[in-house]
């Protein structure tokens, strides 16, 4: 095995989002929801379930020094990262730790709400995109994002963690993927308020680093991280290995693109 050096990030999962997950999935996926927000200078924007930051940190540079940028997650270690990066040129970002659910503003506080790949992990979803709604200013605008279907290459890596670590490991790696349908999310924001809902699906190629490492690497971001490091060291091989077998046709030049669908859905408050 090649990879002793991708088996253990414990403790760092935080920095490791941001040093791993944001330049190979995070940064692209950006774009197209950036795109679509079109934030004009002067605007207030939140950014819900905002990781480290890689979307507030784009908008402030959208919103320029008269606009002003909050960055919301669950996560305190997220915010921590969040508040230890260089800031861009363009408005000041304020981090703030708390719950999608239960947003810690007041109503109509900003013209503006993002939030990328973070809603299929929210349990009360429907209770999310009201707090969005509520948040907002008149004919404020949303902008959210999810992926879209599973692709092979993650349905490859997630067999693999099944078939050698447990079948109740299966979940983490699909729950990823459970809001891909477009029409959900339609519906989501019509029931939460929101009016002149759209929805599209648009291609991110995502460009994934060699199989066992980013194996391990995506492993040590989720909440999988502690069962698969107890498991026999045997189990761990065997499961990368089967990775590296099954993702070598997908692999150009040492690296593994993916052609990755996402679901992005806009609306606004009347």
């Amino acid at each position: 095995m090649q990879t002793a050096s991708y088996r253990h990030y414990s403790g760092n999962s935080a920095e490791d989002y941001e040093r791993y997950f944001v330049p190979a999935i995070g940064g692209p996926v950006s774009v197209e929801l950036l795109r679509a927000a079109a934030l004009r200078q002067g605007e207030r924007v939140l950014d819900v379930g905002c990781g480290t930051g890689i979307v507030a940190r784009q908008a402030a540079v959208g919103v320029g020094v008269t606009g002003a940028v909050t960055g919301l997650d669950v996560a305190n270690d997220m915010i921590a990262v969040a508040r230890a990066q260089p800031p861009l040129p363009g408005a000041s970002i304020v981090w703030r730790q708390g719950d999608a659910t239960s947003l810690p503003f007041a109503d109509g506080s900003f013209d503006v709400a993002l939030c990328q790949m973070s809603l299929m992990f929210v349990e009360d979803r429907v209770g999310a995109i009201r707090e969005m709604h509520r948040v907002l200013s008149d004919h404020g605008r949303v902008v959210v994002s999810t992926p879209g279907l599973i692709q092979p290459t993650f349905e490859l890596m997630e067999q693999a963690i099944v078939d050698h670590i447990s079948p109740s490991l299966a979940g983490f790696v699909r729950m990823v993927f459970s809001m891909h349908d477009p029409a959900i999310l339609e519906a989501l924001l019509r029931d939460g308020g929101f009016v002149d809902v759209e929805s599209t699906v648009y291609t991110a190629t995502l460009d994934l680093p060699p199989p066992a490492e980013f194996l391990w690497q995506y492993i040590n971001l989720t909440p999988m991280a502690r069962f698969v490091v107890e498991s026999p060291r045997a189990a761990q091989d065997a499961m990368e290995a089967q990775v590296v077998e099954t993702w070598q046709p997908h692999m150009r030049g040492g690296r593994t693109p993916v052609d990755q669908p996402m679901v992005l859905v806009t609306g606004a408050r009347p």
